[in-house]
C-alpha cells in the first residue's frame, strides 16, 4: 500500500545523501584548488632568489629608512609609524621569499594588513577628538587581530584579500577628502589627485596580476622556461604584485603623511612624477 510518510522518509534520506556527497566534493575541490594556489605561490616566490628580485624587495626597506631620515626631528610617533609599516612589509616579504615557510608567508600577508591599517588610522583620526581616535584605533586593532587570527588558523585567503582591498579603498577615499580639505591651489590638488589615481592603479593592476599568476601558473611557468633569462622575468607576475604594491603603498604613505601635518609641505622630489616640486600650504591643524 501507498505510504506517504515512508516515501517522504526515503526521499529525505536520498536528499541528505546527495547533499553530503556535494559537500564532500566541494571540500575536496576547495582543498585541491588551495593546494594548487599554494604550489604556484611557492614556485613564483622561489624566483626571488635572483639578485634583481631581492634588490626590489630590499628597496622597500631602503625607502622606508630614507623617509624616516627626512622627517622632522620633532615629528610624532604616529607619523613615523607610517614608514615603520612600510619597512615591516619589506622585511616580512624578504623573509618569506627566502624561507618559503608557512609562518613566513603568514607574516608576509599580515604585514600588508598592518601597514595599510596604520595608514588608514592616521588618515581617519586626523583632527579628530581623542575619544574618536581611541575608539577607532581600538576597533581597527580588534579587526586586524580578528582577521589575522582567522587567516593564520584557517589558512583562508578570500577574507584576507577582501580585507586588504577594503582597506585600500578606504585609504583612497579618505586621501581624496584630505586633498580637498587641506590643499588650496588647483594645480596642487590636480597633482595629488593624479597621485591617488596612480597609487590606486598600482594596487588594482598588481592585484590583477597576482590573480592571473594563480590562474595561469602552469602555463606561465612553461613559457618562462622557454624564454629563459632575462625575458622570463617579465612573466613573474607574483614579483610584479610585490613591486606594484610597494609603489602604491609608498605613494599613499607620502600623501597621508604630508596631508596630516600642521603645515602641508611637499618635499622636493616626492611628487616629481606628477609635475610638482613646489611647497604646498594648507590650513593649519587644530
Amino acid at each position: 500500500p501507498y505510504r506517504p510518510s515512508k516515501v517522504r522518509g526515503v526521499a529525505s534520506d536520498y536528499v541528505d545523501r546527495v547533499g553530503s556527497y556535494r559537500i564532500a566534493f566541494a571540500r575536496k575541490t576547495f582543498l585541491l584548488v588551495h593546494q594548487y594556489m599554494q604550489q604556484c605561490c611557492l614556485q613564483s616566490a622561489s624566483s626571488f632568489y635572483d639578485p634583481v628580485a631581492m634588490l626590489t624587495v630590499s628597496s622597500v626597506v631602503f625607502y622606508a629608512a630614507r623617509a624616516l631620515r627626512r622627517l622632522p626631528k620633532d615629528v610624532s610617533f604616529a607619523a613615523k609609524s607610517l614608514y615603520y609599516g612600510l619597512g615591516l612589509v619589506g622585511v616580512c616579504s624578504s623573509l618569506f621569499h627566502v624561507l618559503l615557510s608557512y609562518h613566513a608567508q603568514m607574516a608576509d600577508d599580515t604585514s600588508m594588513i598592518v601597514a595599510t591599517s596604520i595608514v588608514l588610522q592616521r588618515a581617519m583620526t586626523y583632527q579628530k577628538t581623542p575619544t574618536f581616535t581611541n575608539w577607532f584605533s581600538g576597533l581597527l586593532l580588534l579587526a586586524v587581530i580578528t582577521e589575522t587570527t582567522y587567516h593564520v588558523m584557517m589558512d583562508e585567503h578570500t577574507v584576507h584579500e577582501l580585507s586588504f582591498v577594503f582597506l585600500i579603498v578606504m585609504v583612497a577615499v579618505k586621501t581624496r577628502y584630505l586633498i580637498k580639505a587641506r590643499v588650496q591651489r588647483p594645480e596642487d590638488k590636480n597633482m595629488l589627485q593624479k597621485s591617488v589615481i596612480f597609487g590606486a592603479g598600482c594596487f588594482i593592476f598588481g592585484y590583477l596580476l597576482w590573480q592571473l599568476d594563480f590562474i595561469f601558473c602552469t602555463r606561465l611557468t612553461a613559457i618562462k622556461r622557454v624564454l629563459g633569462i632575462p625575458w622570463g622575468f617579465l612573466l613573474e607576475l607574483h614579483r610584479w604584485w610585490h613591486i606594484l604594491t610597494a609603489v602604491g603603498a609608498h605613494t599613499f604613505m607620502i600623501m597621508v603623511d604630508v596631508l596630516t601635518r600642521d603645515r602641508v609641505e611637499l618635499l622636493e622630489g616626492d611628487f616629481t612624477l606628477f609635475g610638482g616640486k613646489n611647497m604646498m600650504v594648507g590650513t593649519k591643524a587644530d
